[in-house]
């Protein structure tokens, strides 16, 4: 259908069309966004956010109270001696109120550490609810009195056994509000009563250790056994807190992180036992949220107009695609044309008939005929560069002079002159070498003895002036080179070394190295060197090119130069070093690819 209302029509056909189209759909997705939005998933968000919370506060806290409960119960340690104290009074010899006394102080030392400082007095009452014994941070502390002035002191000495009570009062004499922690001790085996202890705590300690836990404007109430809120953030929400009930489930009890949450108007409640602590923990979670979401429904109205706006371009670019896509498909193949590929044929249908149809085909044809002239020009140029290898080879390839050598050492031998029958014998092998037509390839083997033929000659001229020296490893002598280059370079030392009026011993040195995936074959000598004007025109020559295959000139350090990178390309050939002066000598370096022979260059 789409396409049926966008093809073979013009641009703005197809811009209406898609105007048209797009307008229809926005006004169903903004109605789905209406009825979708609800507070339900809103709630589970909050509900999981503040359900982490309460495990972590309920967590601390019950740590907090436990750290004072394990405190209370380290007096059935020390060998029984605050028990004892506890249950009989300071009866005994003298031995035995030494033990008491420090078995008091290392209870009180172990009761400040553990607690971090947090407990400022400590008062230990015998099963007869008598004073046996107190301790105080500091001697202002002892003023704390311990009477009817106390919330629950009727009842404080007299707990249950495993219960304790919690509570605050405002303390009149030293003015200050107090947390009071009362537990009475009980014989572990006979459950009977052997004492009670009771800490103060500064309330200001208490609520710096509860709200370190607390995330405004989240609120946290703790009541005692008696269902009294000793502390709270605040009594903002105090009639949606419900009376202490220690809850019947044994695993509720036990774990302080297990909460339970309700709803209550525009307010989450968690509650939690401590059982260290004998306390619930209330954390009231005002839920702003759920209120702020009353007016959601208006962001949704505005959200779902910029929706519908944005649905409509959306809608207009999947639209366009029949006007752009094509475009885009030809300036993509115009890209790839420009990086060179040139087999790029865009797929067009014969029956479209409008105008970015046309431009394709029209690329098309372009490309087509571009393919054509590339490899027109390409064999042309791979036929001139098979006809300069050839012609370069013709010029060291006299076949006529190899038949009429042979001849001349057949008449040295009989003539009885065997010199002259190993001269025409190496000067022959010479010229087979040049003038074999199976492949413009050699080894670094075959070149090395076709480089010995042409030095043995030249040693019947030269005599003791000239010695030789090769250092080639037996694994480079199968390495692939360019027919012809080696004994150029020998003739060229050979000739202008020893070519002077001046009588000089020449020393040639043949090198072959693997450097890395290529293989350099160095020609050292020992001669005059060249100086820098002479050297950097050769340098300079070996660089310019040749515009024709055949130039007349002889064959030369350029005529290998230019046959290794017809062959090998331009990053190998021949480098030249060298300096003036006596003894200072000429370096001739020719750079090959490292391959055997048969192996295809890359």
């Amino acid at each position: 259908m789409i396409k049926w209302l966008f093809i073979n029509r013009s641009i703005r056909t197809k811009i209406v069309w898609s105007t048209i189209l797009t307008s229809l759909i926005p006004m169903l997705v903004l109605s789905f966004l209406f009825y979708a939005t609800s507070t339900r998933s809103l709630e589970r968000t909050i509900y999981r956010t503040t359900n982490q919370n309460a495990e972590y506060l309920a967590g601390y806290l019950n740590q907090y109270f436990r750290d004072i409960s394990t405190s209370a119960l380290q007096v059935y340690g020390y060998d029984n001696h605050i028990l004892e104290l506890m249950s009989h009074g300071g009866s005994g010899g003298d031995a035995d109120f030494f033990n008491t006394r420090n078995a008091l102080k290392n209870y009180y030392q172990a009761v400040a550490d553990k607690n971090k400082d947090a407990i400022i007095r400590i008062l230990i009452y015998g099963a007869d609810d008598r004073l046996r014994d107190s301790w105080s941070r500091a001697a202002s502390y002892d003023a704390i009195p311990f009477d009817a002035s106390i919330p629950h002191y009727a009842e404080m000495l007299d707990l249950p056994f495993q219960q304790s009570l919690s509570f605050t009062y405002a303390d009149k004499v030293l003015n200050q509000n107090l947390f009071v922690y009362a537990i009475t001790i009980y014989d572990p085996f006979k459950h009977t009563k052997v004492g009670s202890l009771v800490f103060y705590i500064q309330e200001k300690e208490l609520m710096k250790a509860v709200e370190a836990n607390n995330k405004a404007p989240n609120v946290i109430v703790l009541q005692n056994s008696r269902g009294e809120a000793f502390y709270a953030t605040n009594d903002r929400y105090a009639d949606s807190i419900s009376a202490y009930a220690p809850p019947a489930n044994t695993n509720a009890r036990t774990n302080p992180k297990l909460i339970a949450f309700e709803k209550r108007k525009d307010l989450l409640v968690g509650t939690s036992y401590l059982d260290n602590g004998n306390l619930s923990l209330s954390v009231v979670y005002p839920n702003d949220e759920l209120a702020r979401h009353r007016t959601n429904t208006l962001y949704i109205t505005v959200g779902a107009f910029f929706f519908a706006m944005a649905c409509i371009a959306l809608l207009s670019m999947l639209a366009q695609q029949y006007i752009t896509r094509p475009i885009q498909r030809l300036g993509a193949a115009m890209k790839t044309v420009r990086k060179g590929n040139f087999h790029v044929t865009l797929n067009q249908p014969i029956h479209y008939r409008d105008d970015i149809s046309e431009l394709t085909r029209n690329f098309n044809y372009m490309t087509e005929k571009i393919r054509e002239l590339i490899e027109m020009r390409f064999q042309l140029q791979l036929r001139n560069k098979e006809a300069q290898l050839l012609a370069l080879q013709m010029q060291i390839n006299p076949h006529f002079l190899y038949n009429a050598l042979q001849t001349i050492g057949g008449k040295a031998v009989l003539s009885g002159d065997y010199d002259i029958h190993e001269m025409c014998r190496a000067l022959g092998d010479m010229f087979r070498y040049s003038f074999y037509e199976g492949n413009t390839e050699s080894t670094i083997g075959q070149e090395l003895a076709h480089v010995g033929n042409y030095l043995y000659i030249q040693q019947f001229r030269f005599e003791d002036a000239l010695r030789t020296e090769f250092d080639v490893p037996a694994e480079l002598m199968d390495v692939s080179v360019v027919r012809f280059v080696m004994q150029p370079v020998i003739e060229n030392v050979v000739v202008h070394a020893l070519g002077g009026p001046d009588e000089r011993r020449l020393l040639v040195r043949v090198r072959a190295e693997r450097d890395g995936e290529d293989v350099v074959l160095t020609v050292r000598d020992n001669g005059p060197g060249i100086d820098a004007a002479r050297l950097a025109s050769l340098r300079s020559g070996l660089e310019q090119r040749s515009l024709e295959v055949f130039t007349g000139v002889s064959i030369g350090l350029k005529n290998v130069h230019e046959r290794i990178r017809l062959m090998y390309g331009d990053a190998y050939g021949l480098e030249i070093d060298s300096g003036p002066g006596a003894e200072t000598g000429t370096a001739i370096r020719i750079r090959i690819p490292y391959r055997k022979r048969g192996e295809a260059h890359a």
